[in-house]
């Protein structure tokens, strides 16, 4: 049963964030306290309120309320709406109800635009947008966040021009669109950098950081993280470091390290506490309670994901309340207790309904279906995720669409429905096919060849240094000038060469490699054979036998699954490997008219669980035996497979009964060459250069048959 993973928040640094002056707090009083002018005065109240937005919301009400005063009296229409906006920012931070913010910011609106105050317009748009984007209406916060930065551009206004930018990049983030969340963050931090504000460079590297992370380029995001806490530490801002711990925290959560990604959440949970940062401390929980259910103590889990529940009821942020109600249903699931999940998800896909959160409540949706399928309430499980899975395709959520078809044709298999089951697994199958196309393929290669190409380029600053000491070597030796820059320049040359040649060869193997394994993937998933697998589960469906329909709906699913799955990684478990043959064997048996028999032997003593195999090596000779070796046995026919170890290597071998290797291979130069075969043994080929370990491979041709054998390194998972 596929599982959703509600990954850990991640906490997007806001724009407006510094710490309290207590120097610049004095300096202000004491200025007050002189002989100032009103309008002067007015605004030291406004800066006071500022400087404890962010520490004491009841002071800066205090002396925002002060200002408002003042201005009224002499009506100064730009302090009262300074003095508002400071009101609703100071709501925001200290996790008010956010509908409590609107009023405040309305004001600073209405009174900004008396007097064609744009810097006013601007931020009270800003803090608009804000409070949309915190209760998941992003449409309507794109729309504040752009009328603010039109403003900027038409007057050409550029104060607050990095936050508007900020702002829509986090807007940007929520919804998905990383690309341009990461051009705007890098607007920001380019202001930031010219400006040299540490706090808000802290901040941009922060929300940098978090868009790789999501777009799964991990070392560059815990690069981008640790950069904005060494800045934080430096100034010793509680709440930024706080939420880089988080952050750091969920990007070991992404990549399965559940304890260190405790440890960090534990971290910022106790900072969190210590400057009571309410809204940081629910998001903690949640986060602490994702790494708990990851680690299969669900007891704590529960307990963690319940303070994040209550406290954020307590502030009012119905995203996270349904985000919370979401997780804990789904740690119930994770837990077997399908019963008690239910209560939570409906009330999580409510919640999410409420706000327009249309991608957290499909999540709800698709654990909802697959507790209800556990269950065995296969008609309420069917008309759910009929719905998620429209609804996903519609707003293009690919996983989550592939998550409720797979779902949705076991319920509508087990409901009898075969005819809608198999339409499913066909959408089920054309999503996870979409997922690991070219483009993620290509996606993939670029990193790596990212990664090489940095090696390299420390290799030529060594090189570099190298021909800088060589050159003073030459100087003490009072060889000319011209002789030691001739030189010099000579080996930066050559060392320029060998990084370009080098270059070119990784990016080859890695280009090469990349395209062997998507072209042994659609090899191996030729529409041939799933439309003939098809075919076989359609006839039995048409002669009634409903149950062997069911039977290898399932394994055809789990097939696909296997091979998908499988793909992804460069080595695989025998277990995995022998699992995947047997779906595969049992699928190519369907409807024949003569029927093979197959075993697949493991020699005694080998643990199938430890032992490392790259995915997929033996199929399409396997493959190759079926469609030519046996065909034309008519009774009787054997594939039978084995592995064994003999010293340093994995053994494989594939024995088949059939017509044998030359009447195989007519039949293959009639037919053109199989392609499968082909490639791996270009696969063959490339795994020698790049692991510099020898595989062998041999074709025999028997009396009556085909004997393929591999030698692979016997090595562990």
């Amino acid at each position: 049963m596929k599982k959703i993973t509600f990954l850990a928040i991640a906490c997007l640094i806001n724009y407006y964030g510094f710490t309290q002056d207590e120097k610049k707090i004095d300096s202000l009083l004491k200025r007050i306290e002189s002989k100032v002018s009103e309008k002067e005065k007015i605004n030291l109240n406004v800066l006071l309120a500022k400087e404890y937005s962010f520490s004491d919301s009841t002071k800066t009400s205090i002396y925002a309320k002060k200002a408002i005063m003042l201005a009224e009296e002499i009506d100064f229409s730009e302090g009262i709406a300074d003095a508002y906006y400071e009101i609703g920012w100071s709501k925001i931070e200290h996790s008010a109800p956010y509908r409590e913010a609107i009023k405040p910011f309305e004001l600073s609106l209405k009174y900004s635009e008396v007097s064609n105050y744009y810097s006013g317009i601007i931020n009270a748009f800003n803090g608009l947008g804000i409070i949309h984007k915190n209760v998941g209406k992003y449409d309507k916060a794109v729309n504040f966040y752009k009328k603010a930065l039109k403003i900027q551009e038409e007057q050409q206004i550029d104060t607050d021009l990095a936050s508007s930018y900020n702002n829509l990049g986090i807007v940007y983030k929520l919804q998905g669109k990383y690309i341009d969340a990461l051009e705007y963050y890098n607007k920001t931090l380019q202001i930031d950098l010219e400006s040299d504000n540490k706090n808000y460079i802290a901040g941009s590297y922060a929300n940098i950081g978090i868009i790789y992370k999501m777009s799964g380029n991990y070392p560059k995001a815990l690069e981008y993280y640790f950069q904005s806490l060494k800045i934080s530490e430096e100034l010793g801002n509680q709440k930024y470091i706080a939420n880089n711990y988080n952050n750091i925290g969920g990007l070991y959560h992404e990549q399965n390290d559940y304890q260190s990604a405790l440890k960090y959440h534990l971290k910022s949970l106790n900072m969190r506490k210590q400057i009571n940062d309410k809204k940081g401390i629910a998001t903690n929980y949640l986060n602490i309670g994702l790494a708990y259910s990851a680690l299969n103590d669900h007891e704590k889990a529960y307990s963690y994901q319940l303070k994040a529940l209550e406290l954020q009821k307590e502030l009012g942020n119905k995203r996270e309340i349904a985000t919370a109600q979401i997780n804990i249903g789904k740690n119930f699931i994770e837990a077997k207790k399908y019963s008690e999940a239910i209560p939570f998800l409906k009330k999580g896909i409510s919640a999410s309904n409420e706000i327009e959160t249309t991608d957290i409540s499909i999540s709800g949706m698709n654990l909802l279906g697959e507790s209800l399928l556990e269950l065995g309430k296969y008609q309420q499980a069917e008309k759910i995720l009929s719905e998620s899975a429209l609804k996903a395709k519609e707003i293009g959520l690919l996983k989550e669409t592939g998550i409720a078809s797979e779902n949705l044709a076991k319920a509508q298999s087990a409901s009898g429905n075969h005819k809608a089951a198999l339409k499913s697994y066909e959408l089920y199958h054309t999503i996870y096919d979409s997922l690991l196309g070219e483009e993620k393929a290509k996606q993939i290669s670029q990193l790596q060849i990212q990664y090489n190409t940095e090696k390299k380029e420390q290799e030529i600053k060594s090189l570099a240094q190298q021909a800088s000491i060589q050159s003073l070597e030459l100087k003490q030796a009072n060889l000319s000038k011209t002789i030691y820059a001739a030189i010099a320049i000579f080996i930066l040359l050559i060392a320029a060469v060998l990084f370009l040649i080098n270059k070119q060869k990784q990016l080859q193997l890695l280009q090469k490699s990349q395209n062997i394994e998507q072209n042994l993937l659609r090899v191996q998933m030729n529409p041939h054979f799933i439309f003939n697998a098809m075919t076989s589960i359609q006839d039995y469906m048409n002669k009634g036998d409903s149950k062997q329909a069911g039977l290898y709906l399932v394994k055809f699913s789990k097939l696909i699954r296997q091979v998908l799955d499988n793909s992804r990684n460069e080595f695989i478990s025998l277990e995995q490997e022998i699992n995947m043959l047997e779906n595969y064997l049992s699928i190519q048996n369907l409807n024949r008219e003569y029927p093979f028999t197959y075993s697949i032997e493991l020699e005694e003593g080998l643990d199938a669980e430890e032992i490392a195999i790259p995915p997929m090596f033996a199929q399409p000779f396997i493959e190759n035996a079926v469609k030519h070796g046996i065909t034309s046995v008519k009774g009787n026919a054997k594939i039978q497979i084995l592995f064994a170890k003999e010293n340093d290597d994995l053994i494989v071998k594939i024995f088949d009964n059939g017509i044998g290797i030359k009447e195989t291979m007519k039949i293959e130069k009639k037919d053109h060459r199989s392609h499968a075969i082909k490639i791996t043994e270009e696969r063959i080929e490339l795994y020698r250069r790049m692991q510099k370990k020898r595989i062998d491979f041999d074709i025999k041709n028997l009396s009556q048959g085909t004997e393929i054998t591999f030698n692979l390194p016997f090595q562990y998972i």
